[in-house]
This record gives C-alpha cells, structure tokens and sequence, in this order.
C-alpha cells in the first residue's frame, strides 16, 4: 500500500466511524489506527474530547485527537524528556505544524467557530437547547464526518512524512 493510500485509508476509516458513531473525537483515532498503534485504553479515553471537550463547545475534538496522534508519534517519553528536556521541542515543533495545518483548512480549532464554517451558525454544546437542535439537524453527523476526515488526514500526513512510498 503507498503512503497516500494509507493516508486515505485513515482518513476515510475516521469519517465513516463519525458517521456511524456520531463521535468526531474518537472517530479520528480510530481512523489513524489504520496506520500505527493506538492503545485501545487511548480510543476509549477519546470519547471525552468530544464536542470541544467533553461537550465543553471549546477545542474542536477532532482537532484534539489529531494532536494526540501526531503526539504519540513525535513526542518523547516522559523519562527520555525528563532526561533530556530538549526533546520537548521536536513534539512542539510538530503540534504546531499541526495546529498551522489544521487553521489554514479549517480557519479555527474551536467547536462552535467549526460549527458556523460548516453549518452557518455556532451551536454551545452546554447549552441543551442548542445541543438538541445540533443533534437534531439533517447530516450533521455527514458534515462533521468532514472535519475528521481533514484531522486524521493532516495528522496521517505527518504521522506518514518520513515513509518511502
């Protein structure tokens, strides 16, 4: 399989487990679990990045994922990085590649700003009111499936960078 094949495979993978699951946080582990290996207990823990963090309407879950992925990639152990504090920098220098990546495509890393990109109005997510009509609106579940397809494909990108094809 080439490195874009992977790559659409994980991305692919993510946005059909939004559709099926409704969990746009979740649902980008699992599709970059198509590449490399993700902890089931890390999946499973994902659950609560959703909807800008446990329902919270702040970071963009599926952008937290994302960075969670690329973390695990690129960052270094505790005890390596208690050892050598320098290696903090090589994750940072790759969570905000990833941040940039996910800004220029998305024009925000907040849930309700991702909201009005796509579909024309922010919805609060602690608010019950607006958290039904969110849950209620016609393919809103297709629409974010959208959003974590870019995620998992931002970080599949990176996560794959150095792969010969």
């Amino acid at each position: 399989m080439t490195k874009a094949e992977k790559i659409k495979l994980a991305a692919e993978t993510a946005r059909d487990a939004q559709i099926r699951d409704d969990i746009c946080a979740r649902s980008v582990l699992v599709g970059l679990r198509e590449i490399m290996d993700i902890p089931e207990e890390m999946i499973t823990a994902s659950m609560s990045l959703a909807g800008g963090g446990g329902g919270g309407s702040g970071s963009c879950g599926a952008y937290c994922c994302g960075l969670l992925g690329v973390g695990l990639k690129f960052n270094a152990p505790l005890a390596e990085e208690l050892k050598n504090p320098a290696l903090q920098e090589i994750g940072a220098v790759k969570f905000s590649e990833y941040r940039d990546r996910f800004l220029a495509e998305m024009g925000t890393i907040l849930c309700p700003e991702v909201h009005k990109k796509v579909f024309g109005r922010s919805y609060v997510l602690t608010d019950p009111v607006q958290e039904e009509e969110f849950m209620n609106l016609e393919g809103h579940e297709i629409k974010c499936g959208d959003v974590v397809y870019v995620a998992t494909r931002i970080a599949a990108e990176m996560i794959l960078a150095d792969e010969e094809d």
